[in-house]
């Protein structure tokens, strides 16, 4: 559902109209900006309208850009150009700039001609820029080095995923299932500052209209999804046709609903199931199924966790729901696991993904015990971030990076879990964290992210810690 994919960035190259005394030049620069559009290619679709040297040239392609929805404007010195003729257009564009200082020639030595340096001087052009820019106050970021040189590329495309992340989130749809669980204050949310900071957007699902979609659900539909689960799972012995059926037909109608109304993730709380008393069972086979499909979730009804984990997925191509529930401090590590709910499609490869009964039945006052998938995460480096709320009601990114350890999945334990080593001390990880304001829910990716978070809450105007 939501695919990773490339950043779509208007490619603004300025040079000098004073140069068009060098017929020859303006098309060399058109080159150099040819090469720039295949190096961007594997992680961004790069539009390049052609050299601008016109105070009126760089209008229409900002507003070109504008136009196309673009995620980001990458501003490229091909050679020296004067700052005035960009600075009205980039004033006035919504559209987060990325000034790119580099050039062709990595290198100068004894060899190097007039032609060259004319055609590489394009770094005094950036420091203009940017001093206007910072004097009219228009926020910006550079990134500087060679344009095939691995590092500063790396450092283009994490800003070029976090400009298309930021506009993903700024129209974000989270869905609530009942309301969020009373007296955990820590992703207690103001919906509007919600909006108006990140951009995320809450809406309501109500129980009543899932249990009717639920009731009314395709039997042929319900038939194929149960016989697909047992084809990839394990089930228990004692799970009933009553139980997984009660369970996929839940899954099915929020599946429909999320699809239906634009949602990209949904938080629900067992609680508010139970004592509404619409729904037969709980969703946490759903959010098992629908967190790999690339579905955001949040348990005990945090929108904020739920938002993250969509950030992640977007980021990442898949993501986890997870919360920090017993320090290994003989591992330096954490055992990480919630009640049922975990993206399946991040299990270790060499264990089965079991189809459980919920242990957890007693605090749960439903009709049907509900259905959950039980694995430990594969092992390998990650990230986690915790979205929450922090003084004045700011919005704050907590981000770590950190490593899931090889674990075996424990029978007991029959729900997903894993362990977790972040970089550095446990306990001094730990009370950081705490210190920052990060809450009990987190988002969990596979990979090193906390630069890119950081770009994408810099982009977004809050706050981000990374510990």
């Amino acid at each position: 559902m939501n695919q990773v994919g490339k950043a779509r960035v208007g490619l603004l190259g300025l040079m000098f109209d004073l140069y068009d005394a060098w017929p020859e030049l303006k098309p060399m620069m058109a080159e150099f900006a040819g090469q720039l559009v295949e190096e961007l290619a594997p992680f961004a679709e790069a539009d390049f309208p052609g050299v601008c040297n016109t105070r009126e040239q760089v209008e229409r392609a900002v507003a070109g850009f504008e136009a196309d929805g673009k995620d980001l404007i990458i501003v490229v010195l091909l050679t020296y150009a004067p700052s005035h003729i960009a600075l009205p257009a980039l004033l006035a564009t919504r559209l987060p700039i990325l000034i790119f200082n580099t050039q062709q020639l990595a290198g100068v030595g004894p060899e190097t001609l007039s032609i060259d340096t004319t055609k590489n001087h394009g770094m005094h052009g950036v420091q203009d820029l940017a001093n206007v820019l910072l004097r009219a106050g228009r926020p910006f970021h550079i990134v500087t080095g060679h344009y095939r040189d691995p590092r500063a590329l790396a450092e283009v495309k994490a800003w070029c995923d976090a400009a298309r992340v930021a506009k993903y989130l700024r129209g974000l749809r989270i869905g609530l299932v009942g309301y969020a669980m009373e007296g955990m204050g820590d992703f207690g949310l103001d919906e509007t500052a919600f909006l108006s900071q990140v951009g995320v957007e809450v809406r309501r699902i109500a129980m009543k209209s899932l249990a009717a979609l639920a009731q009314a659900a395709p039997q042929a539909a319900i038939a194929a999804e149960m016989a697909r689960d047992r084809e990839r799972f394990q089930f228990a012995a004692e799970i009933t046709a009553a139980e997984h059926e009660a369970s996929v037909r839940l899954e099915w109608a929020l599946r429909e609903t999320l699809v239906e109304r634009g949602m990209h993730g949904f938080a629900a709380h067992f609680l508010a199931v139970g004592q509404e008393g619409w729904l037969d069972t709980l969703p946490f086979l759903a959010a098992a199924k629908l967190l790999a499909e690339g579905y955001g979730f949040g348990g005990e009804g945090d929108a904020t966790s739920a938002a993250a984990v969509c950030m992640m997925q977007a980021l990442a191509g898949q993501a986890n729901f997870t919360e920090m529930f017993t320090m290994d401090f003989a591992g330096n590590a954490i055992l990480m696991m919630h009640m049922g709910e975990g993206n399946w499609r991040m299990a270790r490869p060499d264990e089965p993904v079991r189809v459980v009964g919920t242990t957890s039945s007693a605090i749960m006052d439903v009709r049907i015990n509900p259905l959950l998938l039980a694995f430990s995460l594969a092992p390998g480096p990650v990230t986690l971030v915790s979205l929450t709320t922090v003084a004045d009601g700011k919005l704050k990114f907590v981000v770590a990076e950190g490593d899931v350890l090889d674990f075996p999945y424990i029978p007991d334990q029959a729900r997903p879990h894993y362990k977790f080593q972040p970089g550095g001390n446990l306990a001094d990880f730990l009370t950081r964290f705490s210190l920052e304001g990060g809450s009990h829910h987190q988002a969990l990716a596979y990979g090193r992210w906390a630069g890119t978070v950081e770009k994408v809450a810099a982009l977004l105007g809050i706050e981000c810690a990374r510990v």
